[in-house]
């Protein structure tokens, strides 16, 4: 039940949001759209991560016209609000991609794990979708999220090796060379983590990135593995020195408060409080050419269902 009204809600959104157009045809594009859809940061520096998606999408889709959309009414507020910048919600978005006569459109999910944010994603997809006649469009597919398939899971191991031997000094984003000796330095990946069952994914990551390289760990803010976990499984590899790292898109507030942060409570302080050495590559995973090539895989298969 709750379904269906979020359903319809969106369709009578949706209904409002497209102007009338009278009797009159809309000139239908023939190049497709992309609508990238994330959660959203209001950190400056986070936006690099966004940037670099933008960059290697409009490279790998010529054709298209790139556009982005925010889930968070909360950051699309203060951005609004601070900033004098309008991101549109995703249903906004596709209502304006309509508007301008474009019919085939692929939403790309940029998120982590098909959770809850990327659930109410399909929903509206899926809800748009069912509108037929001259304001529905010809083809319309979700892209899924970086943890889909277990080749999703290596392959964003493979892409992840590639920051081992980063780093970063302070707030910049200049990433520098540090050679990683991996029986002298682990490295920590921070995940949101969440209580939706996707939160699975986690540890499933987690156990992969163990698979494939020495003392690499990953744990969650608010899911499984949690810091505890990770802690422990530190303790026991005997490495004293630590290299943190964001698995997130962007690095905004988790990564420059949770992780880094100078507060007793984020994990770099209570790693030094246990006599670890801390350093941190401060990049969101958009940062990461090989990460956002997932993301492009799963585009060109949405692209691939199109009628």
């Amino acid at each position: 039940m709750k379904k269906l009204m979020a359903g319809l809600t969106a369709l009578i959104a949706f209904a409002f949001i497209v102007p009338s157009m009278g009797t009159m045809d809309r000139p239908l594009k023939e190049n497709p759209a992309i609508l990238l859809v994330v959660f959203g940061t209001s950190y400056p520096e986070a936006q690099a991560a966004y940037e670099n998606v933008e960059r290697i999408y409009t490279e790998q889709f010529p054709d298209a016209e790139i556009r982005i959309a925010f889930t968070s009414d909360y950051i699309r507020r203060k951005l609004l609000e601070r900033d004098n910048l309008t991101i549109d919600n995703p249903l906004t978005a596709l209502a304006n991609l309509n508007d301008e006569g474009y019919a085939n459109v692929v939403v790309q999910s940029l998120h982590v794990i098909p959770g809850e944010e990327f659930h109410d994603l399909a929903n509206i997809v899926n809800s748009v979708k069912g509108i037929s006649g001259k304001f529905g469009f010809k083809n319309l597919q979700l892209g899924a999220p970086l943890l889909a398939t277990m080749d999703d899971y290596n392959n964003v191991s493979l892409a992840l090796a590639g920051q081992f031997d980063q780093n970063t000094t302070g707030s910049e984003r200049t990433a520098h060379s540090s050679p990683r000796d991996s029986e002298q330095m682990a490295v920590i990946f921070m995940g949101h983590g969440t209580e939706h069952p996707a939160n699975s994914a986690y540890p499933q990551m987690a156990g992969i990135l163990k698979a494939n390289y020495q003392n690499v760990f990953l744990g969650t803010v608010e899911g499984y593995p949690s810091y505890d976990e990770v802690l422990d499984s530190l303790k026991e590899s005997g490495v004293k020195n630590v290299r943190l790292m964001p698995f997130m898109i962007v690095a905004g507030d988790h990564a420059l408060n949770d992780l880094t942060g100078n507060e007793s409570d984020s994990w770099k302080s209570r790693l030094e409080q246990e006599g670890f050495g801390t350093d941190y590559y401060l990049k969101g995973m958009g940062e990461n050419d090989e990460i956002v090539k997932v993301f492009v895989e799963h585009t060109k298969e949405a692209f691939d269902k199109f009628a």
